[in-house]
């Protein structure tokens, strides 16, 4: 083969997978094999006779310049680069060249080049994709303001960046190869972190979040939330730990702040429920002892106040003894009332009852028989006892507050039964009205004209309510006041 000359057989050439090209000096090209051909997509009758750098469009991808590239194939007969052709079909292609100059040895021949270019695109796309991660990953390790850390298998920390030293109180040039992670760790710390490790060796996991305390260089600890992702080789083996810190202990003292508070006030909780109950044990007990001796006292006033002449000073005073001992048992019944209430000791067994038998009692033991009822009777379902309270509180209220009751009315509709108590007093103020049915709630305008416990409506919407009922207030369109008790049929 004339122009091959001594570069061996054309057909070893031909055999080899990348492109071969020989050519003069100058570059134009004397022949080329099927490797060349598949690269550049010419056809070897096509490519002959050209100039490489023009038909490839060359550009020096490290610098440098044809000129250069010749003077160093002259000097020292061989060149090795990295160059950028086109193609026929325009795409760029990156390669690997290698170059030798061979000189034959009859002078007038001409001096030619062997040319071997390797396509390198793919593998110098993957060398600068790898280059430019690297370069985001190091600028944001470095300028993240939140802590990392890449950490050894032996925990020898390899790199840390400036946030991760800075809540440490140092520089990272004082922590990398100087300081392991289980130096820095709390040793409560330790034992946790040593069995996620275990899980991320197992493939368990690929990652875990944990807090832990580490030391500061002035020996104080640092709260810090920490999550830990293990990375592997090629061959999948554990190579070293990436450690992703955020300083907490804002958070934790503000935590440990209401950990505190919320135990104080549990404390303070169970110390107030303890004196409510002792409280609430002693009103009961000294209610009980003193109805005894009041129940005598009432019984001998009645039937003193009976046989004496009220207009005489013993009948005047019997009497007022008589009419004080009964304010003060309606006080030790609805106090008795409260405490049930607060105790929880309502035990609402309803039975089925007359209202307007029940309503008849009532009046009768407040001395009220001259009340109207109007309405026919309905059975309802109620405790007796409750009922009855429900009623001499509600008359014995409209005593109090607007000369006595009106009517008592009673309404069925379907289901349930409506008490209305009506009078004509002067009625609720408007702006008390909210409050009326609280515990020792008492409007001022009446608070120092009325005696009262401000627990009479309250105690009455509590029975009603154990009932299955209600009560409830409106204002009586002709002036006054109607109380309603809802209860459920019998």
């Amino acid at each position: 083969m004339r122009v091959l000359g001594q570069l061996g057989q054309k057909r070893v050439l031909e055999i080899i997978p990348t492109a071969v090209i020989v050519r003069d000096l100058t570059g134009r090209i004397l022949w080329w094999n099927g490797g060349a051909e598949r690269l550049y997509g010419w056809p070897a009758d096509a490519a002959y006779g050209h100039v490489t750098h023009r038909l490839f469009s060359t550009t020096y991808v490290d610098g440098g310049s044809l000129a250069e590239q010749t003077a160093a194939l002259e000097r020292d007969g061989h060149w090795d680069g990295t160059m950028q052709h086109l193609t026929a079909t325009g795409r760029t292609v990156t390669v690997l060249s290698r170059q030798v100059l061979y000189r034959p040895e009859n002078d007038d021949a001409p001096v030619q080049v062997l040319e071997i270019n390797t396509d390198v695109t793919a593998a110098r796309a993957a060398q600068q994709a790898l280059g430019l991660s690297e370069q985001r990953f190091r600028a944001q390790f470095t300028q993240s303001p939140v802590g990392q850390a890449i950490r050894s298998l032996d925990g020898a920390l390899i790199a840390v960046n400036t946030a991760f030293a800075g809540m440490l109180g140092r520089r990272p040039e004082e922590v990398i190869g100087r300081i392991t992670g289980d130096e820095l760790l709390h040793p409560e710390s330790v034992p946790g972190v040593q069995r996620q490790f275990a899980r991320l060796f197992a493939g368990e996991a690929d990652s875990y979040t944990h807090e832990a305390r580490l030391r500061h260089a002035d020996g104080h600890w640092v709260d810090v939330e920490a999550t830990v992702s293990l990375v592997r080789d090629a061959e999948q083996r554990p190579e070293h730990l990436i450690v992703v810190i955020t300083d907490i202990c804002a958070r934790a003292t503000a935590e440990r702040a209401r950990d505190q508070a919320a135990a104080a006030l549990a404390e303070r909780n169970a110390e107030l429920e303890a004196a409510d109950r002792f409280k609430l044990d002693m009103i009961g007990m000294l209610g009980h002892e003193i109805n005894n001796p009041l129940q005598s006292i009432l019984g001998f006033t009645d039937l003193l106040a009976a046989e004496m002449d009220p207009e005489t000073p013993h009948g005047r005073l019997v009497g007022i003894v008589n009419r004080q001992a009964e304010r003060l048992d309606e006080i030790v019944r609805e106090v008795l009332s409260l405490v049930s209430l607060d105790t929880g000791n309502i035990a609402a067994v309803r039975e089925r009852l007359s209202l307007r038998a029940e309503l008849a009692r009532a009046l009768e033991a407040t001395g009220r028989r001259d009340v109207p009822v109007l309405g026919p009777d309905a059975k309802v379902l109620f405790h007796p006892a409750h009922l009855q309270q429900v009623v001499v509180n509600l008359l014995s209220n409209a005593d109090k507050y607007a000369g006595g009751a009106s009517v008592l009315r009673i309404e069925a509709d379907g289901d349930r039964v409506r008490l209305r108590v009506e009078d004509r007093g002067p009625g609720v103020p408007e702006e008390f009205r909210p409050r009326l049915f609280e515990r020792l709630a008492r409007a001022d305008q009446t608070a120092g004209t009325v005696r009262g416990t401000g627990l009479g409506l309250y105690i009455v919407r509590s029975l009603a309510q154990a009932n299955h009922g209600d009560v409830r207030h409106e204002p009586h369109p002709d002036g006054g006041s109607v109380f309603v008790v809802e209860a459920d049929a019998a």
